[in-house]
């Protein structure tokens, strides 16, 4: 496992100067570029209108969702990253689903594939601050609709969707966003090479959650958040994605790793308070199970606002992901 930890660090080097070089790449294309209603689809969804049929949120029109906003509920917004977009079943989006199949929240996703689907990544990690004062534009529109308060707003990103909601969050006016919770984080261009300087903090929302999956390579590895999770360490590869050393196979262990923390997110809306981390200074320490065992808190939905620091925990390689103390070979 030494190895393959070693031989992914090097790959990910490689990685890193591939996703970020500018390649003449001029920012002032970035100024130039608008965001609207057809590169930015919002829509908005709760459980009595199904997991089939949503309603367009149009810019500065949001109040044709007031037929169908079922009060007194919290809302979720879910945002996706890099090449990622709402017809990707299997992507972030699940969570969308889950909080739809259990009931009890409006829900709005954020699909900005017109622009994340660029596979110059450049393009759309600078645009993430324009996604984020977009969105903040829209929920500050709801928020004076007089149906739902800023603190009842829970942002969920993945990759470079948490630093969009990191933006959003920074931007609201009308009062500070609940929470924000970052699902690996994208690193290219803001833990390292950093071109941009908008990324998520504990400073956008009132509580900050992160899940690190692929600390080091397409995600961030340090701590950003009021808290932050390190499933396994909190790097590549996560539990189930080790499928061999050859080059092309190590970059789908990346990426199943950095698709990992979604899934562990949407695992916990269907298992509730199944996951425990443990307060930890370091992974190390929690594999020499040298930490304060009575500190902990479920990691992903259940989350407490009240937790503080970094937890670490194993996860098993399938759903349900909750898992015993013991460790695993075959990861």
């Amino acid at each position: 496992m030494f190895a393959l930890a070693c031989f992914v660090r090097s790959v990910m080097r490689f990685v890193q100067k591939a996703v970020i070089r500018w390649d003449g790449f001029d920012q002032k294309y970035i100024q130039m570029l608008s965001v609207n209603d057809q590169n930015v689809d919002i829509q908005y969804w709760n459980s009595d209108i199904g997991n089939h049929d949503s309603i367009k949120i149009r810019f500065n029109h949001e109040y044709e969702i007031l037929e169908h906003w079922i009060p007194d509920l919290p809302l979720k917004v879910i945002i996706h990253g890099w090449l990622d977009s709402i017809i990707h079943e299997d992507g972030v989006f699940c969570i969308k689903t889950a909080y739809i199949n259990v009931g009890g929240y409006n829900v709005i996703t954020v699909d900005w594939g017109g622009i994340a689907g660029n596979r110059n990544y450049m393009l759309p990690m600078l645009m993430t601050s324009k996604i984020g004062a977009r969105l903040s534009k829209v929920l500050e529109n709801i928020v004076n609709l007089g149906i739902i308060k800023p603190e009842n707003i829970h942002l969920i990103g993945h990759s470079l969707g948490a630093h969009i909601a990191g933006v959003c969050g920074s931007l609201m006016k009308s009062g500070k966003i609940g929470r924000i919770t970052g699902l690996d984080p994208a690193g290219p261009g803001f833990e390292f090479a950093k071109l941009q300087k908008k990324g998520l903090k504990k400073t956008d929302a009132q509580f900050v959650d992160i899940i690190h999956t692929s600390g080091g390579s397409t995600g961030i590895y340090h701590s950003a958040g009021h808290v932050d999770f390190f499933p396994n360490g909190g790097t590549v590869p996560q539990s189930g994605c080790y499928d061999g050393m050859q080059i092309e196979r190590i970059i789908g262990v990346v990426g199943c790793s950095h698709s990992r923390a979604y899934m562990l997110y949407e695992d916990s809306v269907y298992h509730a308070n199944s996951m425990m981390g443990v307060k930890c200074r370091s992974w190390s320490d929690y594999e020499e199970e040298k930490c304060d065992k009575d500190i902990t808190t479920p990691m992903g939905h259940g989350t407490s606002t009240k937790a503080r620091g970094d937890f670490y925990l194993r996860t098993r390689s399938t759903a349900p992901f909750d898992a015993p103390e013991t460790p695993k070979e075959d990861l």
